[in-house]
């Protein structure tokens, strides 16, 4: 306020203001790095890496930038506590999508669609892509095991519709490839994708059409694969 608004400003109007201003809302550690996780993550997903600016996601959360650092020390701390968090999101998505509650198994598109959306869609391919090229991806993320664990998830899934078909065992390697075919499919998707889309005269639906074909195109392949191997 200047000081020339500040004259203007009669006593009651004084107590008028004071008696409106809004309450300082009073957060748990735990609920504030939440909330600020959340920020960076929206801001993140529209306007990649180069969004993610202490100033702009402690306006977006309604508090005070030295706040943010008391939670995190540092830009590269936020963008480590966001990964790890991602990664771990990502690892439960996944894994959860491969077996519902209720046992019943979700089809090949459903898992397609869950990695794009979680690794491009929300801005998680962008930011791990963006760590790696700059050598800010420690084991600290968790994400090194993570392709791991996944395809161990998918094969298991494998040999048991194999077992229940009285089929051969799903060659492991041959399950790993279909994973890392998916995560550069996804990672390609997140980083360039729109732009080609957009070329080829794609919109939003031609996309949702282009991840059901590609989820389309691995059941055939593990079908193909797997009868040849019965063969």
């Amino acid at each position: 306020m200047s000081t020339a608004e500040k004259t203007e400003i009669l006593p009651t109007d004084i107590a008028t203001e004071t008696r409106q201003a809004p309450k300082r809302v009073r957060r748990s550690a735990e609920e504030a790095r939440r909330l600020i996780l959340d920020a960076a993550e929206k801001r993140l997903a529209t306007q990649g890496p180069e969004g993610i600016r202490l100033q702009d996601i402690a306006r977006d959360v309604g508090i005070s930038h030295p706040a943010i650092l008391h939670h995190f020390e540092s830009r590269e701390g936020l963008v480590r506590a966001l990964i790890a968090r991602t990664s771990a999101q990502f690892r439960d998505k996944m894994l959860g999508a491969l077996q519902d509650r209720n046992g019943h198994q979700l089809e090949a598109g459903e898992l397609i669609e869950s990695v794009f959306e979680a690794l491009s869609d929300r801005g998680t391919a962008r930011l791990l892509s963006w760590m790696m090229l700059t050598d800010r991806l420690t084991e600290a993320t968790s994400s090194r095991a993570l392709m791991t664990e996944i395809s161990n998830a998918i094969h298991s899934r494998r040999v048991k519709e194999a077992e229940k078909n009285a089929a051969p065992t799903p060659d492991r390697e041959d399950t790993m490839f279909m994973a890392m075919l998916t995560a550069n499919a996804a990672f390609g998707d997140a980083i360039i994708g729109r732009h080609l889309a957009e070329e080829a005269g794609l919109d939003h639906d031609g996309i949702i059409r282009f991840r059901r074909w590609f989820a389309q195109l691995l059941a055939e392949h593990a079908e193909h694969h797997d009868h040849q191997r019965k063969d």
